[in-house]
């Protein structure tokens, strides 16, 4: 029955291998289905698009639980400790006013004008790599094509030489990967930064770092942890999805071979691509958990007070009601644009320009200097690809 559910059903390895038949089933239900995650914690997930849209504004739904629940119910929370201190200033992990304050001090070098002027740098990259790729013959499709335009384009912005971006992509990989890895890495992405901004103090440049620096002495000023924060959300925010991105729009242009040839016979439709990838597939399958401040009626059902919030972007963006056809990947559907895979509301991607630019720019360069790009596996061997964990091998 579709109303009936297991109570750790979402992380079974047949659900992992096709999430959607699952949200599919929570839609059908009509009310937020209860999930007990791996470490035990409650989760209610929400896939309809109407209801995730409304959960992403609802003022009883955010991120500091702690500051609205009764004190045996706030989470410990270790303030000695230099990776939770950090990832608790995190935009991500942030309500207002503090997330309004933080995202207005970086907001200006994301805006859709201040994007549009890297498109010839990220172009000139794009290109390079394309050439690269049609000199191997053979290539991982992560690690030759789309790995290396993120990362450089985030450290060229917030002012990494670029001797020292190899060890940028070491980091982020180690932190979003949840390896043991990642607090050691945090701590030394940390450190770099310490070193980075006190430079950039003795020595301004024209970068992020440079501007955030600026801000210690003025009435707004970010504080250490806050400055770390930032910066490495920028970079995981900023990189890892855009990597995603890139692959999976690759992926699924080669399973669906009538979509590539289209963007080989039209390469404008680049752009289609990218919105299209975002509904089908996005880098962000459950945003960032919430938590309900009090009891909510929302998604047709009442999530508890406390309890942690499940909005499922990909669940929405399947979402029958909203999109034609919504489990084919069609390239020249008319409803794209209503997806809402970067979020919606305050914490719509600050980056989502950023993400689009790269991504189209990425596909038309594909399409127009590797038109015999194909997969060098069997498509079912990349059908179920995660990053961090898979290559895409590909033959030019």
């Amino acid at each position: 029955m579709a109303d009936t559910f297991d109570v750790s059903e979402l992380w079974h390895p047949a659900v992992r291998r096709n999430p959607h038949e699952f949200y599919d089933r929570v839609r059908a239900a009509g009310r937020p289905v209860l999930q007990v995650d791996p470490a035990g914690n409650r989760l209610w997930v929400v896939a309809g698009h109407a209801d995730v849209s409304a959960a992403l504004r609802h003022p009883a739904i955010g991120h500091e639980v702690h500051r609205h629940c009764p004190v045996t119910h706030q989470p410990a929370l270790n303030l000695q400790d230099e990776v939770a201190r950090i990832e608790a200033r995190q935009l991500i992990n942030l309500d207002p006013p503090d997330h309004t304050r933080l995202r207005g001090l970086v907001s200006g070098g994301f805006t859709a004008r201040t994007v549009a002027r890297l498109e010839p740098w990220i172009t000139a990259l794009a290109d390079r790599l394309v050439a690269n790729a049609r000199r191997l013959g053979r290539i991982d499709g992560v690690a030759d094509l789309a790995d290396p335009v993120p990362v450089n384009v985030i450290a060229e912005l917030v002012g990494v030489p670029e001797p020292d971006r190899w060890q940028f992509r070491a980091w982020s990989a180690a932190i979003v990967s949840a390896s043991p890895d990642g607090p050691a890495a945090t701590v030394e992405f940390a450190a770099y930064l310490d070193d980075l901004a006190a430079r950039r103090r003795a020595d301004p440049a024209d970068d992020l770092m440079s501007e955030l620096v600026a801000l210690e002495d003025q009435a707004e000023r970010l504080d250490r942890d806050e400055l770390v924060a930032l910066v490495q959300l920028l970079l995981i925010a900023g990189q890892e999805t855009t990597v995603d991105l890139i692959v999976n729009g690759i992926r699924l242009l080669l399973t669906h071979p009538p979509q590539w040839q289209a963007l080989r016979e039209e390469p404008a439709l680049a752009a289609a691509v990218v919105e299209e990838t975002l509904r089908f597939r996005g880098p962000v399958e459950i945003v960032p958990p919430r938590f309900a401040f009090r009891d909510i009626e929302i998604g047709g059902g009442r999530i508890p007070a406390y309890d942690r919030v499940g909005l499922s972007l990909w669940g929405a963006n399947r979402d029958p009601t909203v999109f034609d056809r919504p489990h084919e990947f069609d390239i020249h559907r008319a409803d794209v644009r209503k997806h809402i895979a970067f979020g919606y509301g305050i914490h719509f991607c600050l980056g989502a320009h950023l993400a689009r630019l790269e991504s189209r720019i990425m596909f038309e360069r594909i399409a127009q200097q590797l038109p015999d790009l194909r997969l060098a596996v069997d498509p079912r061997d990349v059908d179920a690809f995660r990053l961090h964990r898979n290559e895409l091998p590909l033959q030019v």
